[in-house]
């Protein structure tokens, strides 16, 4: 035989797909039958191990050239299952590892993985398993699986969530959280990371008995975690960075606040009877007799109806004591602004609250932030006179937040709160805003009123003032607001409204009040509120509060005598809720209940449409001169008080659209409009939300152009005219007070439950 070359015989690498399929598989098959001989064992977790790797390579952020296959075979899968229930710890954890590297390799593997129920079913078992290394490595297959949505679905289908949930509550306690060991560190971190991942329909699948127990228990880490967080660097945890452990905070505060959104965590009763009985009087008669000589015309003095009666019938006497208010005022704010977590803005037309959590997700649960959640303010006198007094004006005691776009948002820590007790010896006055998010007793109350009103919610905001000292300077709301005066004394000037007009929600405000135009003796009153006193001044009337103090009384010097704490209620008349918004509501139902033609491209459904369009803004023409269209609509009110009443203003709307609904000032407004580049819907995009009722399917879509609607007016201007005309007619002819009822509490309800699920996630997170 000669002595040429050899040719090298080409080395087939474990790592291929068919050196996988045609060597691998068999091994495994083999050494799996044979499981109790420790040579097949042994050879089991060297597949595994091989197998591993050959995934591991593939992954993302791998130092190993890709050059290995992009999935495993269905063969493969189907071992899955019973490897991960194998009691051998290597065995098992190393088939974890390997389920989750596989579902990082591509969306489809993914979704392979994901679509086996009897792996997801294994992965349980794992999680389960009494082994540390086999549930921490179960835990990070669920980490690697929950990377893509249909993962996230899929686990939280088959009850993983209520598995970790049982797990993180038995294995670790809140108390020693920071020092626990890594797996109830990653069983916690897993749970947390599959809650904020769930929908609502998932988060109602997990037994209500286990949420609740293990919201409480995420209540007790949050209250150890926030007791930190205001000892850091606070521009750390604004952002989420602040870890526990590998733990974001702010994902933390998500979980707390997704388990709370359908469970009422209000342990009060309803004190609906006693807010009514408290604020109005003890007869039936009164709230009634409130409601036609005072709301929304006149300011007036509620006496305490139950200064002779019992403590316990006194719904702020509760309240009073919660706030520790028998100390110093130190103490007293220490004890409100150390548990207070900031509360993000939500639209108020915005119905799906996981919406809302998308958006702020990287600011929920940080601390408090200045101007949005708390003002430290005074009223100081102008430099110059006017002809009949001087006009005051408000002094920010952190002046440089107001500048928030350029340093960013002051965020009040523990140094931040000890400013604010200075500020406060000072002469300056502690507002705090959403109070009915921070306080579950002060979020009954704002319910109870709500539903006297028949409105969606109720604000509340608390103050509290130095001795001779006014904090807000002279202004208007555009809330009806009841003051309820917890201690101290204050003198209170309220003017009359300087326009028959009420002010409407969301407009901007005429801020600057001249002393000339609302000082005239004769347009003002003054009350002296004590403690227990209710004072209302309707929307739109200018008023100004000052401290006042027995002067035979001596003050500490740390102002504890002779400051004032006041709670703000302010009833917020929403747009859809007064009587333009009804009148709107009405046409919408009526529309839906009489609709002529189904087709909206025929001509007769586009005009249909047009002179449905023109109609509401019509009815918003006559609502900017009618005083009465922008008053609140009680026909939600509890108890229907004045059900005749509301019929009769019914009457008085439809009566007045009929008579003074006119095409062409609808269509010259809408000239105008275009001619300003006005957008002429910005005022009545709410009403948008009424076709997500679930009540009608309708192409109407509210971001119509405003050209071409004037290009087809234009067009068919004979026809729009005499179709707005006959719609006008037979709406003001037919329309049902029951019908429109009806839909108006459908949109009532929906305002009202998104509200509700943005409170009890607030009222969680906060450390009280």
């Amino acid at each position: 035989m000669g002595m040429g070359k050899r040719r090298k015989r080409k080395k087939r690498s474990l790592y291929d797909q068919s050196s996988m399929d045609t060597i691998l598989f068999p091994l495994m098959l083999a050494a799996l039958a044979k499981l109790d001989n420790p040579f097949c064992e042994s050879l089991l977790k060297k597949c595994l191990k091989k197998l591993q790797l050959s995934l591991l390579t593939q992954t993302p952020n791998s130092n190993i050239p890709p050059s290995f296959p992009q999935k495993l075979s269905n063969d493969f899968l189907s071992f899955l299952p019973a490897l991960l229930r194998s009691k051998n710890p290597e065995i098992a954890s190393r088939t974890a590892e390997i389920v989750g590297a596989a579902t990082l390799l591509s969306l489809d593997m993914n979704e392979r993985v994901v679509s086996d129920a009897e792996i997801l079913k294994g992965l349980v078992a794992a999680l389960s398993s009494g082994s540390k290394r086999i549930s921490m490595a179960a835990c990070n297959a669920v980490l690697d699986v929950s990377t893509t949505l249909i993962g996230r679905t899929r686990l939280c289908d088959f009850c993983v969530v209520e598995k970790l949930i049982t797990d993180t509550r038995d294995s670790i306690s809140p108390r020693i959280g920071l020092t626990a060991g890594k797996l109830p560190i990653l069983v916690l971190y897993t749970a947390v990371t599959l809650i904020n991942s769930c929908n609502l329909k998932n988060l109602s699948k997990i037994p209500r008995e286990l949420r609740k127990t293990f919201l409480n228990y995420l209540k007790e880490l949050w209250r150890n975690v926030w007791a930190q967080m205001l000892l850091i660097d606070i521009v750390d945890c604004s952002q989420g960075r602040y870890y526990f452990s590998n733990l974001r905070t702010n994902h933390l505060a998500e979980s707390i606040f997704r388990l709370s959104i359908d469970l009422d965590q209000n342990p009060i009763a309803c004190i609906f009877e006693l807010v009514k009985k408290s604020m109005f009087g003890p007869s039936n008669s009164d709230f009634e007799q409130f409601m036609l000589c005072y709301w929304e015309d006149s300011p007036c003095l509620l006496r305490n109806h139950l200064q002779t009666s019992n403590d316990h019938e006194d719904i702020f006497n509760p309240l009073v004591q919660s706030l520790n208010c028998k100390g110093t005022v130190d103490s007293l704010l220490s004890s409100i602004l150390c548990n207070l977590v900031s509360c993000p803005p939500i639209c108020s037309d915005e119905f799906d609250i996981l919406v809302f959590l998308e958006e702020v997700r990287d600011k929920l649960g940080c601390p408090m932030i200045y101007g949005q959640d708390i003002r430290v303010i005074k009223a100081v006198e102008e430099i110059y006179v006017l002809k009949q007094g001087s006009l005051k004006k408000e002094v920010h005691f952190f002046k440089q937040c107001m500048n928030s776009f350029i340093s960013g948002p002051k965020l009040i820590d523990a140094v931040a709160i000890q400013q604010c007790k200075e500020a406060h010896r000072e002469g300056y006055t502690i507002s705090l805003r959403g109070m009915e998010f921070r306080s579950e007793y002060i979020s009954a109350i704002a319910d109870s009123l709500a539903a006297l009103f028949g409105q969606p919610s109720v604000g509340a905001n608390l103050y509290l003032t130095p001795p001779q000292s006014q904090g807000l300077a002279r202004h208007y709301d555009d809330h009806c607001v009841f003051v309820c005066q917890l201690l101290g004394t204050k003198k209170w000037t309220v003017f009359s409204r300087p326009t028959v007009q009420l002010p409407r929600l969301y407009e901007p405000l005429d801020c600057i009040l001249r002393s000339e135009d609302d000082c005239v003796e004769s347009k003002h009153m003054q009350f002296l509120l004590s403690e227990g006193d209710i004072l209302y001044i309707p929307r739109g009337c200018p008023h100004e509060a000052c401290t006042v103090t027995d002067n035979s009384v001596s003050t500490a010097d740390d102002g504890s005598t002779g400051f004032s704490l006041h709670l703000t209620l302010g009833v917020e008349v929403e747009p859809p809720f007064e009587w333009e918004g009804f009148a709107h509501v009405a046409l919408h139902c009526w529309n839906h209940n009489h609709k002529r033609s189904p087709d909206p491209s025929s001509l007769m459904g586009t005009l249909n449409f047009i002179s449905v369009y023109m109609l509401h803004v019509a009815i918003r023409l006559i609502g900017d001169h009618d005083p009465k269209f922008r008053k609140a609509c009680m026909v939600a009110a509890i108890p229907l008080h004045s059900l005749d009443l509301n019929r009769k203003m019914f009457s008085y709307v439809i009566n007045k659209i009929d008579r003074e609904s006119r095409y062409l000032e609808v269509f010259n407004r809408v000239q105008a409009a275009i001619g300003n580049n006005e957008d002429i819907w910005k005022q009545m995009k709410w009403i948008q939300h009424l076709f997500l009722l679930g009540e009608m399917n309708d192409e109407i879509e509210w971001n119509y152009s405003l050209t071409e609607f004037r290009d087809y007016i234009s067009y068919r201007h004979m026809e729009v005219e005499d179709a707005f005309v006959q719609l006008k007619s037979k709406f003001c002819r037919d329309i049902s007070f029951e019908d429109a009822c009806q839909s108006f509490n459908k949109v009532l309800e929906k305002y009202k439950k998104t509200r509700k699920q943005y409170m009890s996630g607030m009222l969680s997170l906060h450390c009280t």
